[in-house]
């Protein structure tokens, strides 16, 4: 096991020991996935459990989150906990917590309207439904498309790329059983 996995299973458990509620879990272990998935996608397979790891914390509300002398235990560093910390796109943010800001909401959206589904799945949802929603600030309204616009321009995408990007990676975890549907 990679250093990177081992630090996931550790902060993992110290997830687990916050007591989340079960969308509380299943919302983390979405963001975790799509971390996860992105990390491999840009080339960084031995960051990828730190990514995920991020992922998993990160929309923890206040509280709810291990301490921070709990986490380095478990090896996270500096950059890892500022990452964290960021709710706007510090000045020297790196590429882990430009997407970790960007696909919080992001995947946030993707999934509200996953939700409103049949199958509660974003099997065969196209880019176009999404940017649709992303147009109506009354649809998921906690999701701030201005974060997900800066986001895509500081990572240099375009919005509809990196959402096509984005269903993928929540695909991906559907399939692969990382992240169960959402219950109606």
């Amino acid at each position: 096991m990679c250093p990177s996995a081992a630090f996931y299973d550790a902060v993992f458990q110290l997830f687990r020991g916050t007591g989340p509620s079960p969308e509380r879990e299943r919302d983390a272990l979405l963001l975790a996935s799509v971390m996860r998935w992105f990390a491999v996608f840009r080339g960084h397979e031995e960051e990828a459990g730190v990514w995920a790891a991020a992922g998993l914390l990160y929309s923890a509300e206040s509280g709810a989150l291990p301490d921070a002398g709990a986490l380095r235990s478990a090896g996270a560093d500096d950059r890892f906990l500022a990452a964290l910390d960021a709710r706007d796109f510090p000045a020297d943010a790196d590429e882990c917590t430009a997407l970790l800001i960007t696909l919080s909401h992001l995947v946030t959206l993707i999934d509200a309207i996953a939700a409103t589904r049949p199958r509660h799945s974003v099997k065969g949802l196209k880019v176009s439904a999404v940017q649709k929603k992303f147009r109506d600030g009354h649809f998921a309204p906690q999701c701030s498309r201005t974060l997900i616009r800066e986001g895509a321009r500081q990572l240099k995408w375009e919005i509809g790329d990196l959402t096509s990007k984005t269903i993928k990676a929540i695909l991906a975890g559907e399939e692969e059983g990382q992240v169960t549907a959402r219950i109606a």
